[in-house]
């Protein structure tokens, strides 16, 4: 997968519904718990993530990775896997897509976890 999206809703500036995929209107009443690792700025993955919380009634928990998975720490090391300065940019504009396109319609019952970069992180 590349680090640069290039299709980023950030980047454009009709990144509302009109260029979003559309998606089938089944609702998914067993979903609790969603995590998205890997989650990123591409219009279609804001789709998913809002068609998700929209669609899954008994949602209580939504983890949303924007570190595709570099997050986890070494085992007795004080550092998290190496991210590149792309995959850090992109991580930011995950950032801003969750503070614009998903945060707003995340119910108060549902719990919204975003993982980020750390301060740590070697780059």
């Amino acid at each position: 997968m590349p680090t640069i999206r290039s299709d980023s809703i950030v980047e454009d500036s009709d990144g509302d519904s009109s260029h979003q995929r559309c998606l089938s209107e089944r609702c998914h009443d067993n979903l609790k718990n969603v995590m998205i690792t890997g989650f990123c700025s591409e219009k279609s993955m804001i789709a998913l993530t809002v068609h998700i919380i929209e669609k899954t009634k008994s949602l209580e928990c939504l983890t949303l990775d924007t570190t595709r998975g570099h997050d986890r720490r070494y085992v007795n090391v004080d550092k998290c896997l190496w991210l590149s300065k792309d995959a850090l940019m992109e991580a930011e504009k995950a950032r801003v897509a969750i503070r614009r396109y998903v945060e707003g319609r995340v119910p108060h019952a549902v719990n919204l976890k975003v993982i980020e970069p750390c301060s740590k992180c070697i780059y």
